[in-house]
């Protein structure tokens, strides 16, 4: 924004509008009539108000009202960008996923396939790094006008979060904690759901003298809330579960069920099984979170408790193209393969 734009601004100190909230008002409908482009510079304060005929104090309160309403970021060090938050045709979206395996490539796809020609999506990984997470919103902010975040981390994240107006913010298979704004959301609720799924395989887990859950994988998110479903059916039904970190899979046993939540550990447990000549069902049952293409035919078919990845993919873009603030819980689906 040049200072003759802001030359033209003529307060009216009898209307009884603020002069700050009439000089925002004024640089929102320079906004909306395009006149001002998204990630253009404001004037710095000493300059607009060597310009404009209000006190430096009402251009400060100016620029933090636009700030606090998604009409601009401040960029420290350098000043105030303009944050156009209200276009519509050919919306471009920042998307922040996890990490990519193939059921996070089956939600992205749908994501992108729901969406439609007219957004076009940029995307980057976290893989569970905080660091990289902060920086890579931190560079996004401002730059989109939407902002669809996978937030998989076990630690408080919101104070990234909150770097995003929360209005253009939709957070995606997961709900951090401690973020309070009321963001659109389409997650899954790891603990009822798998506490739910435990409970509908009851009687066939009671075949096997345990459940081990087994996670090897660093970049495979564990969320607490999935720990704590299953901390709750063990409680209620007294079944053997063990968590099983960093499991040494030659320690495999007959007779026991082993739920693996990557494909990397469902692999290693696979290639035990074949080595000692176990059957499944018949020497140790087998579970998979997280349901894939290949675990319907892999060793004629496993047992898996998934969300819809799919379905979530669809969900998302509705609400973005809709307009829609909401949160939805995504279901989960029981895919009974005879693996236990």
């Amino acid at each position: 924004m040049n200072t003759i734009q802001m030359k033209d601004f003529k307060p009216q100190k009898k209307n009884g509008i603020p002069l700050y909230r009439q000089l925002a008002d004024y640089i929102i409908c320079l906004i909306e009539k395009g006149s001002i482009q998204a990630g253009e510079k404001m004037p710095a304060v000493n300059e607009a108000n060597a310009n404009v005929q209000v006190a430096r104090d009402t251009i400060i309160s100016a620029y933090k009202y636009l700030q606090e309403n998604g009409w601009l970021r401040s960029v420290p060090g350098k000043g105030f960008y303009v944050d156009n938050r209200h276009r519509r045709a050919g919306s471009r979206l920042f998307v922040l996923f996890d990490a990519m395996n193939q059921y996070k490539e089956t939600l992205y796809r749908s994501l992108l396939h729901s969406l439609g020609k007219e957004y076009t999506c940029v995307t980057a990984f976290h893989y569970y790094d905080r660091e990289v997470f902060e920086k890579l919103i931190k560079e996004a902010v401002g730059n989109y006008d939407g902002y669809v975040i996978i937030p998989h981390f076990n630690i408080d994240i919101s104070p990234i979060l909150k770097l995003i107006p929360y209005e253009r913010l939709l957070l995606l298979d997961g709900l951090p904690r401690r973020y309070d704004r009321p963001c659109s959301a389409v997650y899954q609720d790891f603990h009822n759901d798998l506490y739910e799924e435990l409970t509908t395989l009851y009687d066939k887990l009671k075949r096997y003298e345990a459940l081990h859950v087994v996670f090897n994988d660093r970049f495979q998110f564990i969320p607490n809330e999935l720990l704590s479903g299953i901390h709750q059916f063990h409680g209620e039904t007294q079944y053997p579960i063990t968590i099983e970190r960093d499991f040494d899979m030659e320690n495999i046993r007959q007779g026991h069920c082993y739920m693996a939540i990557s494909e990397r550990d469902l692999a290693c447990i696979l290639r035990v099984m074949y080595k000692r000549k176990w059957k499944m069902y018949e020497d140790i049952g087998l579970l998979s979170f997280d349901d894939t293409p290949l675990k319907e035919v892999l060793a004629g078919g496993i047992t898996t408790i998934s969300t819809d990845f799919t379905l979530m993919g669809e969900t998302a873009a509705q609400l973005i193209t809709q307009g829609k603030t909401r949160r939805i819980a995504n279901p989960w689906v029981l895919h009974d393969r005879g693996s236990l």
